[in-house]
């Protein structure tokens, strides 16, 4: 599943390569990451950044306290989906935001009502549509 989502993503196409953030070798990070997690994107994904996001900081891209679940990278562009081994879940590898509406034709998890498991698809749709810096077209 890993493998495939990522050859769909666009860090795929800009010559990302899986060794761009695992070491095979082995880390003391989760996953054989060469940094943790959000280290490795904010490299190249920081505040301002040409890559996005386009904010000023994490909290206002992720509407989220800085430092909590929510203002995570992989929270919301790795989400784990996919059941592989007994209960082990596995992150998307497209980077992309699964958004309720995803949800609702597809039947994959998105990161908001997974985070908010009390709150429906309808409520994290309704929510992204106040974000300001979000074009409607990309939460629908």
């Amino acid at each position: 599943m890993q493998g495939n989502d990522f050859v769909q993503s666009v860090m795929c196409r800009r010559g990302v390569t899986c060794f761009s953030c695992h070491d095979v070798h082995g880390t003391d990070n989760y996953a054989q990451l060469r940094k943790p997690g959000d280290q490795l994107c904010l490299d190249c994904h920081g505040p301002l950044s040409l890559n996005g996001p386009r904010t000023g900081t994490i909290e206002e891209h992720t509407h989220h306290k800085e430092g909590s679940a929510g203002s995570s990278c992989i929270a919301c562009h790795m989400p784990q989906i996919e059941t592989t081994i007994a209960d082990v879940k596995v992150r998307a590898h497209t980077f992309a935001f699964i958004t309720p509406a995803m949800t609702d034709k597809y039947k994959i998890p998105n990161p908001g009502t997974t985070c908010h498991s009390d709150k429906t698809t309808a409520w994290a749709a309704e929510s992204l549509q106040h974000w300001p810096e979000r074009s409607p077209w990309r939460v629908e």
